[in-house]
């Protein structure tokens, strides 16, 4: 018997048996012996005949080959439905409904052996040959096409492995008809012990198989479903949740302290992360992005990964390697510690909270190394830094508008906008009355703008020489001794600070001109120390003041000197010889307390003439050079003649008698 088999159009291979009656004979009888005796459909059994029922039981000829593996399943029939030849027009229908479907092929060449048929690709998966002679188990995706799964089927890479599947499926009863699934073991919603939250730590991705690629479903639970149950006002989904793993301890930006499951012993997790994220008195609150590249959500590259969080500093500084060191929980190179040199600690710890790693003067100079300007204490920095500092020397806090540690060093160029504006409560003059060290920092010492942090010296307005030339703030009206009637800017309302200055250090028609030095300490220069301050100038009573052991003072609420020399705060004994015999007479002044603000007439100072019998026998006369060479008696009156020896600090007597006096009258 001729029989010709062709599989389909395409196949390479026809064949040609030739069987005798003896040869299919002898098939039969060893289908027989298999159990697996060839059997026609009976009449109008059509597609649904015995060929496709599955075998019962362990079939008779089972092995370790190719064949063996299908004759597991299949009846033999489904391959060969007349004994030796090839066919798979009787499609075998499995318990789920799917059929392998007919007109499949086989085809033997040169290359192997091959078969397309439906069983390996099932569920409208394109139709692709299977080598007969490859080695199992097969992959899954050799038979299930990764485009052709379910749409609710979460997304399959095309080269998945066997062990990637079975994540999700079990293997026990594959292909009879119902998808089993494998579900989450016991204790993997328990709140104590739960061990979802250290899985999720690890990479929620491997969430996706099951739940799909946002975890709202796919073929298993939405996460939701438990985890969008009382969420903070104004978050929308438990993905943007912060506090759900960490935080919501101390605050509910998703800071610690509030470790995520599972690592409550790991200090610096926690750290000073609370400290940062609230605004204080002296800083912001700092943001997340500060220190991390912030997810915006939990899929987010890199956020979950099994790690720590990455430390990334959000801010780059010139010159600085910021760097953060686990090990020691330390920080360095940072804005917020030690931008600026000249800080004492550069290396904050972490986890030493409230322990002075952040004091004031630990993150920059106080003031910081040049080019800063040097600065004698915190009521400078208002100067240059008015947005930050107060006057006092106080951080102004955030809250209130202040500045500090926002990112931003902000220098206003030292002066306000009035600083030149004579009209003004800023004019510069104010300042420079206080003290000139506040300006010392920018200008230089010597204020000529060497040496500070500008070029520009105060000589450029002021002319050279200034801080050494009085009149340059005060005196300069009436004389050039730098001493009032012009009072310092801002104090022409106190006539004390006027007064009689004028009258003392000019001469005049009774005296000389009084040395500054008599009532004041006399600066070198405006940087002399106690030269410049809030209160008016100190009054020291020396030299002309203190002469003939007066005991000089000044009460400025009265506006008065007392007991000086030059106001006949004066007493002593004038010893001479009369006749050949030695004499004497005591003397004094009359010790007035005289006005700064008034005048000092004849005969206020001593008297006119001073007491005692031989002032008096010659008074009649105003005799008075007889005895004092600086005076001159005119009828009526006396006349200073030599206002340089008059109140000098001497009563200078020469008794003209030994050639006037006796002369005339003795």
């Amino acid at each position: 018997m001729d029989t010709t088999f062709t599989n389909a159009p395409d196949r390479k291979t026809t064949m040609t048996t030739r069987t005798s009656p003896l040869a299919a004979a002898l098939v039969a009888a060893l289908l027989a012996a298999c159990g697996q005796q060839a059997k026609q459909p009976a009449p109008g059994d059509g597609a649904t005949g015995g060929a496709h029922e599955a075998l019962t039981g362990q079939p008779i000829c089972a092995g370790p080959g190719v064949h063996d593996v299908h004759v597991a399943e299949f009846r033999c029939d489904t391959c060969h439905p007349t004994g030796a030849t090839f066919g798979f027009d009787r499609p075998y229908t499995f318990p789920s409904g799917l059929t392998s479907t007919a007109g499949g092929t086989f085809v033997r060449d040169a290359a192997g052996v091959t078969c397309t048929v439906a069983c390996h690709f099932p569920r409208g998966g394109a139709s692709h040959p299977v080598s007969w002679t490859t080695p199992g188990p097969l992959a899954c995706t050799a038979c299930h096409a990764t485009d052709a799964l379910p749409a609710a089927h979460p997304p399959v890479a095309a080269n998945a492995t066997r062990a990637d599947c079975q994540g999700c499926h079990v293997l026990d009863g594959h292909m009879s008809g119902p998808v089993v699934v494998r579900g989450h073991g016991p204790g993997w919603a328990d709140p104590v012990n739960p061990l979802h939250a250290p899985e999720a730590n690890a990479n929620p991705a491997s969430c996706r198989g099951c739940h799909g690629e946002t975890l709202d479903g796919g073929a298993g639970r939405a996460c939701a479903t438990c985890h969008d149950v009382g969420l903070p006002a104004g978050v929308a989904s438990w993905k943007v949740n912060c506090v759900m793993c960490h935080g919501g301890t101390d605050l509910q930006n998703g800071a610690p302290p509030r470790n995520t499951w599972g690592n409550e012993g790991d200090a610096v997790r926690t750290g000073a992360h609370t400290r940062h994220l609230v605004a204080s008195a002296i800083a912001p609150a700092a943001t997340c992005a500060a220190c991390h590249a912030t997810p915006s959500d939990v899929f987010t590259a890199g956020h979950v990964d099994g790690g720590t969080a990455e430390v990334v500093f959000g801010r780059a500084l010139p010159g600085r390697t910021q760097a953060w060191d686990r090990a020691g929980a330390t920080c360095t190179n940072t804005y917020c510690h030690a931008a600026a040199a000249g800080g004492t600690h550069q290396t904050p710890v972490w986890t030493r909270v409230g322990q002075g790693e952040a004091a004031c003067g630990t993150c920059h100079g106080l003031p910081p190394p040049a080019p800063h300007p040097s600065a004698g204490d915190l009521t400078s920095c208002a100067s240059c830094h008015s947005l930050t500092m107060t006057a006092a020397g106080a951080v102004i806090p955030p809250s209130q508008g202040g500045l500090h540690l926002d990112g931003t060093v902000e220098a206003t160029g030292g002066h306000p906008a009035a600083w030149s504006d004579r009209g003004s409560s800023d004019f510069h003059a104010f300042s420079a009355n206080r003290g000139l060290a506040a300006c010392q920092g920018c200008h230089g010492q010597a204020l000529d703008g060497v040496g500070g942090s500008t070029s520009v010296g105060c000589q450029d307005c002021h002319g050279a020489g200034f801080t050494s030339r009085c009149t340059g703030c005060h005196g300069g009206t009436d004389n050039q001794t730098g001493a009032p009637p012009r009072t310092t800017w801002g104090q022409s309302a106190d006539a004390l600070r006027t007064g009689a200055h004028t009258r003392h250090v000019t001469a005049g028609a009774v005296s000389g001109a009084v040395a500054c030095s008599t009532c004041h300490a006399v600066p070198a220069d405006a940087f002399a120390a106690g030269h410049l301050g809030d209160g008016p100038a100190e009054v020291v009573l020396t030299g002309l003041a203190a002469a003939g052991g007066a005991a000089p003072a000044y009460a400025r609420p009265s506006g008065t000197c007392s007991s000086t020399y030059c106001h006949g705060g004066y007493s002593g004994t004038f010893e001479y010889t009369w006749a050949g015999e030695p004499r004497s007479f005591a003397y004094a002044g009359r010790n007035a307390t005289p006005g700064w603000t008034g005048t000092a007439a004849c005969g206020t100072c001593h008297g006119n003439p001073p007491p005692g019998s031989w002032h008096g026998l010659h008074n009649a006369g105003n005799q008075c050079e007889l005895c004092h060479p600086d005076a001159t008696g005119l009828p009526g009156s006396a006349v200073v003649s030599n206002p340089a020896l008059h109140v000098n600090g001497i009563v200078e007597v020469t008794p003209q008698w030994r050639s006037s006096c006796l002369r005339s009258c003795h």
